[in-house]
């Protein structure tokens, strides 16, 4: 009990020496420095040369088919240069490189196309 006691007056006298610590007088501020305006600038915007129209802006779902297809079309490539060179052969089609692990899944083709490996060049291309 007398522990206890003795506890509890220990805890007044520590919050009094933590609040003295914090309550030190406070060094003067010094000066904080104004911001800068900087200059406001209009972006650069390219013009045709006088006298031509400005190109057309094309984005349309064949561009972005287009684009993916050339994507895939290279990364399929990359793993069948893998295939071939760990299985000294060529695969008969993009479903062997599936079933072997070689890639996850065949990439769906906009427009009904499909892969197609050229057994001469082993390349593969969309058909």
């Amino acid at each position: 009990m007398k522990f206890v006691f003795l506890a509890f007056l220990h805890l007044p006298c520590l919050c009094a020496i933590i609040l003295a610590a914090g309550c030190r007088r406070k060094q003067p501020d010094q000066p904080v420095p104004k911001p800068v305006e900087a200059p406001v600038v209009a972006p650069a915007v390219i013009a045709p040369p006088p006298g031509q129209p400005p190109p057309p802006i094309v984005s349309t779902r064949e561009s972005h088919d287009t684009s993916y297809a050339l994507e895939m079309t290279q990364t399929l490539n990359d793993f069948l240069g893998d295939y071939i060179k760990q299985h000294k052969r060529i695969p008969r089609d993009i479903a062997e490189m599936v079933n072997l692990k070689i890639i996850t899944s065949v990439p769906v083709l906009p427009g009904g196309k499909k892969w197609v490996i050229n057994q001469q060049t082993g390349k593969i291309s969309a058909q």
